[in-house]
């Protein structure tokens, strides 16, 4: 599975919109994430970088290994 079905699973599964993970994010982390840039990783057009990796982890509550986070990124 590609980081961008597996990022769509993920918020998906817990009934969110891409707007809301991004609203998540950034409440958490206090960044300005745009939902487009979620659209974006969803597509596979863009990868996000490590350090949105890591909030994407926390944010979604699955290990950094899930997101690729550890592979050297970071």
């Amino acid at each position: 599975m590609d980081l961008g079905d597996l990022i769509r699973d993920l918020r998906t599964a817990r009934g969110w919109s891409q707007g809301r993970l991004s609203d998540r994010i950034n409440a958490r982390y206090g960044t300005a994430l745009a939902r487009e840039y979620v659209s974006r990783w969803e597509r596979g057009a863009v990868m996000p970088g490590a350090y949105y990796l890591r909030c994407l982890s926390v944010v979604l509550d699955v290990p950094l290994a899930v997101t690729g986070g550890s592979s050297g990124q970071a």
